[in-house]
């Protein structure tokens, strides 16, 4: 277990605090933060070898203190590779398992179907969370607020592409994956999860979906984001084909000194931020 608190930090004042929670491919974590400053108080960071992910999760979930108080908000960041896009339009909630299946393939068996309304580009997000870890979720925080990671790219997409008006490709680079969203003229045209082994295979897909959808790479507007910094290879080799690359900047402006020097904390940035993207 690994923990990072500040010194202000009073468990007891939870009723003024907000609680997000991500899983992890060997674990999970989660942050205690200041409702009214945005900032995080307390970081917690559980990985056991020889136990599953659910294990841990059920096992931790009654054992530590800070995930048994109330708090103001309650935040599960989903990673799920499964999820679907529907237009909300023909999106009918009676129907979200059928919908999930038939679109992923997936096992509805295990899994609590949940969306993200994206009123952005008017659409719905379906993903599955754990059966397991969302009853536990809902049996303690009742208004928990599940979030896809790919929803919230969406959004900032979207908005970016709203007040630029350039072409707009979200990028979320993730240990073996990348997220992309790309937005043209206010309408999203696409959004995919891709296998990212090595800088080649990231070029390949990225280049290969800007020439389907007939997006100038010149012109584009690219902000990446995730576990990536303006020195990470990936973005010196894509720098050679597209010329307007922004990575996203970290949210270690007013955390404090422990928090902005845990590399643990800033690969969580997006779990950091989740309570202001609601």
């Amino acid at each position: 277990m690994i923990e990072i608190a500040e010194s202000s930090f009073d468990p007891a004042n939870s009723p003024n605090h907000t609680l997000s929670i991500r899983l992890l491919p060997d674990g999970f974590c989660f942050v205690v933060a200041s409702l009214s400053e945005r900032r995080p108080l307390y970081f917690c960071q559980i990985a056991e070898e020889g136990k599953s992910v659910v294990q841990q999760f059920t096992e931790q979930f009654n054992k530590l203190d800070s995930l048994r108080r109330k708090y103001s908000e309650v935040s599960f960041l989903n990673d799920a590779r499964s999820y679907t896009l529907m237009p909300s339009a023909t999106f009918d909630e009676a129907d979200m398992m059928t919908y999930w299946k038939f679109c992923t393939n997936g096992n509805p068996d295990g899994v609590r179907i949940v969306q993200d309304q994206l009123d952005f580009c008017d659409a719905t997000l379906l993903h599955g969370v754990p059966k397991v870890i969302a009853e536990r979720m809902a049996e303690r925080f009742p208004s928990v607020k599940y979030r896809h990671r790919q929803s919230l790219l969406v959004t900032k997409a979207m908005v970016q592409n709203k007040k630029s008006g350039e072409e707009t490709v979200g990028v979320f680079v993730g240990e073996d994956f990348f997220d992309l969203v790309v937005v043209k003229e206010g309408v999203l045209q696409m959004v995919n999860t891709f296998s990212n082994n090595n800088d080649e295979e990231f070029l390949y897909f990225t280049l290969n979906v800007l020439d389907q959808l007939k997006i100038d790479p010149y012109k584009a507007q690219f902000i990446m984001s995730g576990d990536v910094t303006e020195k990470s290879s990936v973005v010196s080799v894509f720098s050679k084909y597209v010329n307007h690359v922004q990575v996203e900047p970290k949210s270690h402006s007013g955390w404090g000194k422990a928090f902005a020097k845990s590399n643990l904390c800033q690969q969580q940035n997006i779990l950091f931020e989740l309570p202001q993207c609601e």
